[in-house]
């Protein structure tokens, strides 16, 4: 980044999405995720970042396949929202995965989407 960025995020930020996607994955321990979140809230860029909370939603929802990898999950919601509700799904999905759709103990019979829910019950 020092070397060959001055140490400076916008020459990335500037670039084309899947252009800097890749020049921030170039760094030490910046994946997918990371460079996503960096997207979408140092630039507004378009793109939705998958985290546990957003992938487990996802698939229980049946957004993406049970078996969907990351860029799987981020390509499906992708292409059911608009890119301007990017950010507001990302964190929706967040909110929803850690107060309703927990990993171990989920809480389908308070869940407020509970009767649109595919997998409800399915978890304990």
């Amino acid at each position: 980044m020092l070397e060959k960025y001055h140490g400076a995020l916008q020459p990335i930020l500037s670039m084309p999405i899947n252009e800097a996607r890749t020049a921030l994955m170039q760094f030490p321990g910046v994946g997918p995720k990371t460079a996503d979140v960096v997207l979408l809230f140092s630039s507004n860029k378009p793109t939705i970042p998958v985290d546990t909370h957003v992938n487990r939603v996802s698939k229980r929802l049946g957004f993406a396949p049970s078996d969907a990898d990351y860029e799987e999950v981020r390509q499906a919601l992708q292409s059911i929202y608009d890119p301007s509700e990017y950010l507001a799904v990302h964190l929706l999905l967040i909110a929803h995965g850690r107060r309703y759709c927990k990993a171990r103990h989920p809480l389908c019979n308070e869940c407020p989407i509970n009767n649109c829910c595919p997998t409800k019950g399915d978890w304990g």
